[in-house]
């Protein structure tokens, strides 16, 4: 190549870098932008968002809806509490509803612990002893971890597409390894394009993606309150923390009733993952909602919450009937 050849080469190397360079800082501020729609009522009125304190100086918001016997929420990995935007309108006339965003900031050396006691603290504020916790994803992890470091707290656990620790035994020739990619297209594409891909990623069912008949709400989740909202250095910090965990050894002492739910299409947690969680927690029993992958709870709501419903009464029942043999 002549001294021109290569001189033209670099100008059109470092005009592409800087091009690529530029539409990455475009991306990265539409994305510190975007404003997640809030939960709403069945009014349509949004949910007062309030502000709690942690003991270490972390600051986060979170939802206290409803009246009744509590249930407090637990989000995945992304930690928004609008993850739950379609639980919370529809117990709260059953139930108070209690759901924080999960931090975004640790300390130096911070464990997978803190998760757990964050849940503590955000009981403690709101005056609950106890209360039935659902956890989703990572959210779930955490509500184990809290179930054994706090079994007095908890009167029963709903455990949703989620696992003990993280491996890599679901990785192979198969769609799992497609998330990367799905990843890059929602965050970093045009909205539009965004949106045209993950409609092709929800019939592929790859990554949070389902081809359920709900799986329009998955994608307006992903592209305006999931991911794209989140810096995925956040959200791997929060997967950091339980990368070196493993929970299967103390799942044998959770004492609370369980109820583990899985989206029967959940190609992104493999299925020995909720096994073991059904295998080890003593006083646990399964529930699957038809057609749905990992985000059971945003594409099928309403059988996702009538499951959820059902167990509890079961659980209320059973207490009054223990509580009128111990009399």
């Amino acid at each position: 190549m002549t001294l021109p050849q290569r001189t033209s080469a670099a100008r059109t190397a470092a005009g592409l870098a800087l091009l690529l360079g530029g539409y990455a800082a475009w991306v990265c501020r539409r994305n510190r932008r975007l404003l997640r729609p809030p939960v709403r009522d069945p009014d349509g009125l949004a949910y007062p968002s309030r502000r709690l304190v942690y003991s270490d100086g972390v600051e986060v918001t979170y939802l206290d809806a409803g009246s009744g016997d509590p249930i407090v929420m637990i989000p995945g990995a992304d930690g928004m509490k609008e993850t739950f935007r379609y639980q919370v309108p529809a117990l709260d006339g059953r139930h108070r509803i209690i759901v924080a965003d999960m931090r975004a900031r640790h300390e130096p050396g911070a464990s997978f612990d803190r998760l757990a006691d964050d849940v503590a603290e955000l009981m403690d504020e709101c005056g609950v002893e106890s209360a039935v916790v659902l956890g989703q994803s990572l959210g779930g992890a955490v509500a184990l971890r809290f179930a054994t470091r706090y079994p007095e707290r908890v009167r029963g656990l709903v455990i949703s597409n989620s696992l003990t620790r993280i491996t890599l035994e679901h990785l192979g020739l198969n769609r799992t390894g497609l998330i990367p990619l799905a990843r890059l297209t929602i965050r970093y594409l045009p909205t539009a394009a965004s949106r045209a891909m993950a409609r092709l990623w929800s019939r592929a069912e790859v990554w949070v993606f389902d081809d359920s008949p709900g799986w329009a709400n998955v994608v307006e989740y992903v592209l305006w309150t999931g991911s794209r909202t989140v810096p995925a250095t956040v959200s791997k910090g929060r997967v950091d923390l339980f990368r070196e965990v493993d929970l299967r050894p103390e799942l044998r002492h959770v004492r609370a009733p369980t109820l583990v739910v899985r989206g029967d299409r959940d190609f992104y947690m493999p299925p020995r993952w909720w096994e073991e969680i059904l295998e080890l927690v003593p006083s646990s029993r399964s529930a699957e909602v038809p057609e749905t992958g990992h985000c059971s709870h945003i594409s099928m709501p309403g059988t996702f919450n009538q499951t959820v419903l059902e167990w509890i009464r079961e659980i209320e029942a059973a207490e009054v009937q223990s509580s009128g043999e111990a009399r």
